[in-house]
């Protein structure tokens, strides 16, 4: 009979081990480094010569996901009181038999502007029947018409983590910096929740695999680095998944220098991706191939026209 060598045995049980340890291990120094930049925000304030930025968020009012409306005005107000200048939204498509969202968030927060992209510029733009929302060529429309040297694309559902901010606004950076996030999905709890709570970090529900290019929730450049890349893959009109990688990709390809900051919180919510393809994730972008693309002179319609709608929200007019 085969014998078994004690040392072989203990290798096996002690690796059986290390891997049943290791959620349990990373979610610790999770919540160690999430306690530890809560208490460096609290102790030492805002940093002098904090970097101006402008976060490009997008969306439209059709209950892709629960409570939309309140996890918008959840991550405004925390983002904006802990790292942002000024938040550009950007309503793509939006139904016609829905009111806009662009006018009410203006009217909420004063540092708000709102682009409107009507139906028939998707149209003329999307290539795939199942995508209703075109989010990095809005994303494109709001990164093009910030104002301050830093801009960061982010969504409606994603709320920066303290270590993110204290990160971004004590390091010191260049032109060429780029800052990518890791995502944390935490518990969110729905129209109940008005705001991100200090300790939103204690509802973690888990962690997403640290993506070397980065995620769509976070991408911080300086407004220049975005110019010189001219934003995301305008020739992708099928996809959705993969165009944030792409986009970071695209940077390094114009000479950017990643950092990691730290965590973002993701509100979690039924459309999570979870390795799950459906329709309206769209295809899946080649992440690093024919680089570095290049899109038109009037990337993000820059050669649109701007209709006023309300105080501080346009309509986009071909």
């Amino acid at each position: 009979m085969k014998t078994v060598s004690w040392k072989l045995l203990k290798f096996k049980l002690v690796r059986r081990v290390k891997i049943a340890l290791e959620p349990a291990q990373e979610r610790a120094e999770y919540l160690r480094q999430c306690l530890t930049y809560f208490a460096k925000l609290r102790l030492e304030g805002e940093a002098a010569g904090r970097p101006s930025i402008t976060g490009v968020l997008v969306g439209r009012n059709d209950d892709y996901m629960p409570d939309f409306r309140a996890r918008l005005h959840a991550t405004i107000d925390w983002n904006t009181r802990h790292l942002l200048d000024e938040v550009i939204f950007v309503e793509w498509n939006p139904p016609p038999d829905r009111e806009l969202l662009s006018t009410e968030l203006a009217a909420r927060f004063r540092n708000l502007r709102a682009y409107v992209v009507p139906p028939e510029t998707h149209r003329a733009a999307c290539q795939n029947p199942n995508l209703m929302l075109m989010e990095y060529h809005a994303k494109n429309v709001g990164i093009r018409r910030a104002r301050t040297p830093w801009v960061v694309a982010t969504n409606g559902d994603a709320a920066f983590g303290p270590d993110t901010v204290y990160r971004v606004a004590h390091t010191p950076a260049t032109e060429e910096t780029v800052w990518i996030a890791r995502r944390v999905d935490v518990n969110w709890r729905g129209a109940r929740a008005e705001k991100v709570r200090a300790l939103e970090c204690l509802n973690y529900r888990r962690m997403l695999f640290d993506i070397p290019l980065g995620t769509g929730e976070f991408l911080l450049a300086s407004k220049r680095m975005w110019e010189r890349a001219r934003g995301y893959d305008e020739s992708l009109t099928r996809h959705r998944l993969g165009c944030d990688e792409r986009g970071t990709a695209q940077m390094l390809a114009h000479g950017a220098q990643l950092r990691k900051a730290g965590f973002i919180f993701h509100l979690d919510h039924p459309n999570t991706f979870r390795d799950v393809r459906q329709p309206h994730h769209g295809e899946v972008a080649d992440v690093r191939s024919d680089l570095p693309y290049v899109n038109g002179e009037d990337w993000g319609l820059g050669g649109f026209r701007e209709a006023p709608v309300a105080e501080r929200v346009w309509r986009l007019e071909c």
